[in-house]
C-alpha cells in the first residue's frame, strides 16, 4: 500500500529536540498496483530526526486534512510513500494543511509506519 498526503488527518504533531512527529488518524492508503482499487484509511506514524525547520510551526496549525504534501529525497519529488518507509539522509518535507497551516522543513531521515488499529474512516476535518 501507498500512502498518500492529500485528504489524509494529522491528529498529533509534536516537536521536540529536533524530533517531529505526526500521527495521522486517517492516513489515505492506495494500492499502487491498482489505481482503480477502493482507498482505505489507517492510523499512521511519521517521524522525522534532526528536524531544521524553515519557520518553526506552531503545533495547533500542523493538525487537520491536509491538502497537499511532497517530500524531496535523493533528487526525487516523492507525493506517494510505501508503508512502512524508511528515508535515510536529507529529506526536504512539504506540507500545506486545508485550514492554511504550512509545515516546511529538512531533516536527516524519516520513518513511516502503521499503528496499531483498525481501519478507520476519514475524518475530512
Amino acid at each position: 500500500m501507498d500512502f498518500e498526503w492529500a485528504d489524509s488527518e494529522v491528529a498529533a504533531c509534536v516537536w521536540e529536540g529536533g524530533r517531529l512527529q505526526l500521527r495521522f488518524s486517517a492516513a489515505r492508503l492506495c494500492d499502487a498496483h491498482n489505481p482503480h482499487a477502493q482507498v482505505h484509511w489507517a492510523p499512521l506514524l511519521l517521524t522525522s530526526e534532526h528536524v531544521e525547520p524553515w519557520e518553526p510551526p506552531e503545533p495547533v496549525t500542523c493538525m487537520g486534512r491536509l491538502r497537499h504534501g511532497v517530500v524531496l529525497h535523493a533528487s526525487q519529488r516523492l507525493q506517494q510513500l510505501p508503508v512502512p518507509c524508511t528515508l535515510q539522509g536529507v529529506v526536504t518535507l512539504e506540507l500545506e494543511f486545508a485550514q492554511g497551516g504550512l509545515l516546511h522543513v529538512r531533516c536527516q531521515g524519516l520513518v513511516l509506519h502503521p499503528l496499531a488499529g483498525a481501519a478507520v474512516g476519514a475524518y475530512q476535518c
